[in-house]
């Protein structure tokens, strides 16, 4: 048989990348080739987000795009599991639409009937991946949701909550470490509730930062995506006396009204948010605060707003990132009364990202003269991007760039001092 040429195209978000890498390294040789060409493929492989509708529009036209390229194009993911049918229907050009991971380890197969080829069905492993970055790795701790938060689909397409084998996490990610990983950031729905499925011996994600802490090799420890219900004394106090955790808090909050809070069927209330960020910052002075915001939820008034963007004012994170509402249909918002104009929260997303523009601004004025422990993670022309506390690697935050005087590596740890900063991003020299 003749070699296929496969391309992949990744949408979405980390932990999509992570099944990304894991659908890849299904295809093995001699019968599969991976290209990063889409000119070269024989066959372009979509993976798909169906979070919320700018996703779902966004992927729409990466597969209408796609398609110009007169390719087999296969289709999996989020979008597929959600809308497997529609897709049928609206793009019948694809050759393959494939719904979720328990239908992946059969993709060699049914890509290779399409060339009238047979191949043996590999086994889909998410510690068996093929990544190309050479300084950090994700680490996807689990899969799913419990947390039913009424706008969201997520429990409705990726089923609920599971945990990944604490010894096969230990294990992966003292492999990657061995390969020369410096940097883990370890990734869920929900990363605080690590465990809490296993029947007996429930370790909880202290447990697995403890024993991740230990590998020799692994330098700089995140964690993104920290529900706040699940932000302990004790997951604090662990950030704080080990040093290879970053100072780094991602704590997706939504908003701060109750009446809203209640209404997403968040946990977390206006004074258990507020004591949470008032405690990590007493207790972690240096700490790194980012979270996501949603606008224009059904019911939120004018008074709501405004009592979110005042939460914003008096709070200061660092990076702070506005969701506009998106009716997401089998949601438990969907049929709720009171929606909110289009061109209203529009504006509403408008001013608190204005807002928190010069927030940023202020802070990262205030960072001049810090100095981190940094991990070369990118070489561009002239300059070197870094992850530090102050940035996670999923291209949400500013860049942290360093400007070449002596030559470095991806993956080299150094030290280096904030000499500029602007909206978003910092610029560092070495010391």
């Amino acid at each position: 048989m003749n070699t296929l040429n496969i391309a992949l195209i990744s949408l979405g978000c980390a932990k999509n990348q992570v099944d990304s890498e894991a659908i890849l390294a299904l295809f093995e040789k001699p019968y599969f080739n991976i290209t990063s060409s889409l000119n070269e493929a024989d066959v372009i492989l979509i993976n798909t987000c169906g979070f919320i509708l700018p996703a779902k529009e966004e992927n729409i036209n990466v597969i209408l795009d796609t398609l110009k390229y007169k390719k087999k194009v296969v289709v999996v993911g989020c979008l597929v599991e959600r809308y497997l049918d529609e897709l049928k229907e609206a793009i019948p050009e694809v050759g393959l639409r494939v719904p979720f991971k328990d239908e992946y380890t059969k993709l060699p197969g049914l890509i290779s009937k399409l060339f009238n080829n047979e191949v043996k069905i590999p086994t889909f492993d998410i510690t068996r991946r093929i990544n190309d970055d050479r300084a950090i790795t994700y680490l996807k701790i689990a899969e799913g949701c419990d947390k039913f938060c009424s706008y969201c689909a997520i429990p409705y397409i990726r089923g609920r909550f599971i945990s990944y084998p604490l010894e096969d996490l230990v294990s992966y990610a003292k492999k990657v470490a061995d390969e020369g990983v410096k940097e883990l950031v370890l990734i869920a729905q929900d990363p605080t509730s690590y465990g809490k499925d296993f029947s007996e011996k429930k370790p909880s994600l202290v447990d697995l930062l403890t024993e991740i802490d230990k590998i020799e090799g692994i330098e700089f420890i995140k964690t993104l995506y920290l529900y706040p219900e699940g932000l302990s004394d004790e997951l604090i106090e662990f950030i704080k006396t080990h040093p290879k955790c970053s100072h780094y808090f991602d704590i997706p909050l939504q908003h701060i009204n109750n009446k809203i809070l209640k209404s997403m069927n968040r946990k977390d209330d206006k004074e258990k948010i507020v004591n949470l960020i008032k405690k990590i910052r007493k207790e972690i002075p240096d700490a790194i605060l980012r979270t996501t915001l949603i606008v224009g939820f059904p019911g939120e008034t004018k008074k709501e707003f405004i009592e979110l963007k005042n939460f914003v004012k008096q709070f200061k994170f660092n990076h702070l990132g506005v969701f506009t509402y998106s009716a997401e249909e089998g949601t438990m918002a969907y049929a709720l009364p009171h929606k909110v104009r289009e061109s209203t929260t529009i504006k509403r997303k408008s001013e608190i990202m204005e807002e928190q523009a010069k927030i940023s601004y202020a802070l990262n004025k205030e960072l001049i003269g810090r100095e981190f422990k940094a991990l070369v993670i990118e070489e561009k022309n002239n300059e070197y991007l870094l992850s530090t506390d102050y940035n996670a690697p999923d291209d949400v935050d500013g860049k942290v760039i360093l400007f070449k005087k002596k030559a470095h590596n991806v993956g080299d740890v150094i030290k280096v001092k904030v000499t500029n900063s602007f909206v978003y991003d910092l610029i560092v020299e070495e010391i």
